[in-house]
């Protein structure tokens, strides 16, 4: 139930849209945190671009007047070198600022990216994996990462302030002298808003399919760097088959864009015809009145000073709306996301001291009636699971691709919450944790091997060296079996992982990453520990040695292990049989053999295997030939396993 409330919540979110004013300001606001000039100066651009369009409108009409009514010629300079002069400190006060905003709003981008990377960290797993959230993010993350379209807010924002209150002093002017000539420039201008809405919304709904292209050439891309699917594409000939779908990707991507330019050309062209229509109008009734004498040369040539300055400032506003839609689309991208709920946990658990009690006395743990449905699936993947797992017990779950081992996986470490059903830890259900208490409770080592760019000490305890348990480090890597290779390292615990972020790193090999994971799962010395095929990259030797040790190091704890495998879960106390999203077996190996059913079957087939390697062993000592390096290794590693 409480996954159903999280999902529905999600998609009302998701949903919710923001005008093109709301988003207008919310970016000013966001502007004033990361740098308070760059939202004063979008304020303040207005006096002086006004100021300097109207002088500019003022200065030919008074030369006209004064040279009409004959003024002494000091005084008529002095007039046109003040306006003049005006004119200029205006100019550079506008340019200044403007300057400002263009140099210093290249970085604001970085602003929005951080705080889209906050939540991203803050977000339920289970969120993230939402199909809608997905498409959501994505998209959000690629206007984010096109800072030009955020950072133009800053260069047109000013525009529109300006522009928007010129419109409206200079048609207030223009309407004293010529209502019939400002009735025109209404209609002029209420159409080609209309028109630009209904291009707008066109640009929404095209917009919001760039998503899908982006997202895949983002993958062709990205992959066509990595290291592991490099060696395929080159080996298998792959190379024609990622520049097809990259380029499949790049045209529907320009194939949006044209689609979006022929409305914006539509546009521009009826706009075109209605301005012709309009000026037309406004220029044929002026000069009617010039002949009539209804008005005198100075003010005919102010008022086609006017006439020039509505056209401009209402130009101006109309490809400022038409500029403010990329951000407008972008800022209701980032804001969608970030309203995005991020968890379902509570705020206030069950506080520290029972936190602290379960981490010294261990934890059972009750799976209730538990089901799991993925979003927009038709049936469930997991099915009324019903378990106890007792404080200390190691269970095996085990079973076939598909049987629902990974989902189960993903609801014990907290990821998931069960669409039915209930997860209790020590009797009290899940739901009743903070999301921290409960990771804090869980340690997993998963099969896909995961590192920062950081030092080995970091990666393995989370914490500077100073901060580290040393003893507690040493206890972890020497279990796992990774302390030798840890102390022959000239840098030891201050050795950098990754080599594609440092070039100073070292790598290891996939055995040694998964001793890593196991010594940073260990360190952790979370009451419940989940081992989520922990010995994929090991060789039998290796694996042999990690099993005598994992009943050392995780004394006294519940384990859950996770595997296919059936002939390495022997160690476990108990296992589980998955089949279908349901337990269809459960019981020691010798219960479940004897039982023959499913399980003994299974087994029976992975077997089948080791005594076919034994009959081609003892054929190859019969003509004579030494058995293989590794078939040593495999032999030794299963007379010590009791096979």
């Amino acid at each position: 139930m409480m996954k159903n409330r999280q999902v529905q919540q999600s998609k009302e979110y998701g949903e919710r849209k923001y005008g093109l004013i709301s988003n207008v300001i919310y970016n000013m606001r966001s502007s004033k945190i990361w740098d308070r000039k760059l939202f004063y100066f979008q304020l303040l651009m207005i006096f002086p671009d006004v100021a300097s369009a109207y002088l500019g409108v003022l200065l030919p009409a008074q030369l006209v007047r004064g040279l009409k009514e004959k003024w002494d010629m000091a005084a008529l300079l002095l007039t046109i070198f003040l306006l003049a002069l005006g004119i200029w400190i205006c100019e550079m006060l506008r340019e200044g600022m403007q300057e400002y905003l263009y140099r210093n709003s290249l970085s604001f981008h970085l602003y929005y990216e951080k705080r889209c990377f906050e939540k991203v960290m803050a977000m339920d797993y289970e969120l993230l994996e939402e199909p809608e959230n997905r498409r959501l993010a994505e998209n959000t993350w690629n206007v984010v990462r096109n800072e030009f379209g955020i950072r133009n807010s800053f260069l047109v924002v000013p525009m529109l302030l300006s522009g928007g209150p010129g419109t409206v002093l200079y048609g207030i002017m223009i309407g004293r002298e010529s209502p019939l000539i400002l009735l025109a420039l209404i209609l002029n201008t209420g159409v080609s808003w209309l028109l630009m809405s209904f291009v707008q919304k066109k640009h929404q709904k095209a917009h919001e399919r760039l998503g899908v292209f982006t997202s895949r050439a983002a993958y062709v891309s990205r992959q066509s760097m990595e290291r592991t699917a490099g060696k395929e594409i080159r080996i298998y000939g792959m190379k024609d088959w990622f520049m097809q779908k990259y380029e499949e990707c790049l045209k529907g991507i320009d194939g949006i864009y044209g689609y979006i330019h022929n409305w914006y050309f539509l546009r521009g062209s009826a706009e075109a015809l209605l301005t012709l229509l309009s000026e037309g109008f406004a220029y044929g009734l002026l000069l009617l009145r010039l002949a009539q004498g209804k008005t005198d040369i100075p003010d005919f040539v102010f008022f086609l000073g006017l006439l020039g300055g509505f056209g401009s400032y209402f130009g101006q506003t109309l490809r400022s709306v038409l500029s403010l839609n990329q951000v407008d689309t972008s800022i209701g991208y980032i804001r969608r996301f970030l309203d995005q709920p991020e968890s379902v946990w509570k705020e206030e658990g069950i506080g520290e001291e029972k936190i602290a009690a379960m981490k010294a006395a261990g934890v059972k743990v009750e799976l209730a009636g538990v089901s799991y449905t993925y979003p927009n699936a038709q049936e469930a993947v997991l099915s009324d699971i019903s378990l106890v797992i007792r404080p200390g017990e190691r269970l095996a779950l085990i079973g076939l691709n598909g049987a629902g081992k990974t989902t189960l996986v993903k609801l014990l470490c907290g990821f998931y919450q069960p669409t039915r059903g209930e997860i209790r830890i020590n009797n009290i259900p899940a739901s009743e944790f903070t999301r921290q208490e409960y990771y804090s409770l869980v340690s997993v080592l998963f099969q896909d091997s995961f590192f920062l760019p950081m030092s080995l000490d970091l990666n393995l305890t989370g914490c500077p060296g100073e901060a580290a348990d040393t003893d507690r480090l040493t206890w972890a890597l020497s279990l796992s079996g990774f302390l030798e290779k840890y102390e022959s390292l000239p840098e030891r615990g201050d050795t950098l992982l990754v080599r594609e972020a440092n070039e100073k790193a070292v790598d290891f090999s996939g055995g040694e990453r998964q001793k890593l994971l196991f010594a940073r799962a260990l360190y952790k010395k979370a009451p419940l520990v989940i081992l989520d095929e922990p010995t994929a990259a090991l060789d039998p030797i290796a694996e042999n040695e990690m099993y005598l040790k994992f009943g050392q190091a995780v004394e006294g704890r519940t384990c859950v292990y996770i595997s296919h495998r059936l002939s390495s879960t022997r160690f476990c106390d108990r296992i589980c049989l998955l089949e279908g999203g349901r337990i269809i077996e459960e019981g020691t190996h010798d219960d479940l053999m004897e039982r023959k059913g499913r399980y003994a079957r299974i087994y029976e087939i992975q077997s089948q295997y080791y005594r076919q390697r034994d009959e081609r062993k003892r054929a190859g000592g019969a003509m004579g030939d030494a058995p293989s390096r590794q078939e040593e290794r495999e032999e030794l590693f299963y007379e010590q396993r009791g096979h």
